[in-house]
């Protein structure tokens, strides 16, 4: 009975851990508008440490564009550094100093995919583990911000069978139960850091089937592109005729509507997978 009773303690205060991780964010509101025909795929702005998981993220991103491109006609990424190298850009974290606009008149496009990568996280302890990857994805056609969404996919790996075998062992001063969990937590360590080293070698990052999570679950709710659509096609390409030939009278192409401008914010909930064992 005092196992049964400690179970139904553990379990009640995971459900609570569980109920609880999900956590507010706020982002900016989207303006209604067509979305974009022709796509570029920004440099990632990367808020982690892991500086390598930022360019394998934006890779995992453009590759399932190029399996279905869900509307879209997308630029290759070597083409998009190329020009946004000439410009002096280098690194995602300099997009923010040229506006939306001037961006798609260097890139020659109508759309553009930023990408804010937050969270890459691998955590590994006795009795739970985490891997989780987070990035906010904001879709705009020309200057007007269409879409946005942050995207988590956090896989909590929960060792329940383990944490009740140590901790019965430790009430009851059974030793076998006691070593028994804390060998099944070990095994589970070995397991999952077993699993980190495998993606690694397999697809050059440990968080690569998060990723895949992520960038599939943006093709499940971003917009549909307007590739299809000629008459829209005709309007952006005369609007970027129209950008270039002011850039070349040496005119700005940038109002001081573009720097003033507000956006509503709107509250999104992350979410999790959690796995128990």
């Amino acid at each position: 009975m005092k196992v049964n009773k400690y179970k139904l303690i553990l379990l009640f205060i995971l459900l609570i851990f569980i109920g609880c991780t999900p956590k507010s964010n706020f982002v900016l509101k989207a303006t209604p508008s067509i979305s974009p025909a022709k796509l570029a795929i920004l440099p990632i702005n990367n808020n982690t440490n892991d500086v390598a998981g930022g360019f394998i993220f934006r890779k995992v991103v453009y590759n399932n564009f190029e399996q279905n491109n869900h509307g879209y006609n997308v630029q290759n990424l070597k083409k998009t550094d190329e020009l946004l190298n000439k410009a002096g850009i280098t690194d995602g974290g300099q997009l923010r100093f040229l506006r939306p606009i001037e961006l798609s008149e260097i890139l020659g496009v109508d759309g553009l995919l930023y990408t804010d990568l937050d969270e890459l996280h691998f955590m590994t302890f006795p009795y739970y583990h985490n891997r989780s990857v987070k990035a906010t994805f904001l879709l705009y056609n020309f200057e007007k911000l269409v879409w946005v969404k942050p995207i988590r996919v956090a896989i909590k790996y929960f060792g329940i069978s383990s944490a009740l075998d140590t901790i019965s062992g430790a009430i009851s001063g059974n030793s076998d139960q006691l070593n028994n969990g804390i060998s099944k937590a070990g095994i589970d360590i070995a397991v999952h850091q077993g699993v980190k080293y495998a993606t690694i070698a397999g697809f050059n990052h440990e968080l690569a089937p998060e990723m895949a999570l992520v960038s599939q679950k943006l093709f499940s709710v971003i917009p549909r592109g307007s590739k299809e659509n000629l008459a829209y096609i005709k309007q952006s390409e005369d609007e970027l005729k129209y950008l270039r030939e002011k850039i070349s009278n040496k005119e700005s192409i940038v109002t001081d509507e573009m720097y003033i401008e507000k956006k509503e914010k709107i509250k999104v909930l992350e979410e999790i997978i959690p796995i128990l064992n």
